[in-house]
């Protein structure tokens, strides 16, 4: 966590972030997504108890044009 802190830290806030997926395991080919949306994720436990995850996640999309009509 503290290298991503260390590299966004300076950034301007409406800086895009492109982020390299993965199109299957062990694949050297991958996908441009872009962040939108970073925090920690929420759920119902098994008591039907609503909980705040532990792991911060990132959600990401395919940029903008990218879509196939």
């Amino acid at each position: 966590m503290g290298r991503l802190c260390n590299a966004l830290a300076g950034l301007p806030d409406d800086l895009p972030i492109i982020v390299d997926v993965a199109e299957e395991p062990g694949s050297d080919l991958v996908q441009e997504q872009v962040v939108i949306h970073v925090g920690f994720g929420h759920g119902v436990d098994v008591q039907g108890e609503p909980f705040i995850g532990r792991e911060l996640r990132i959600g990401c999309e395919f940029p903008s044009g990218t879509y196939h009509s």
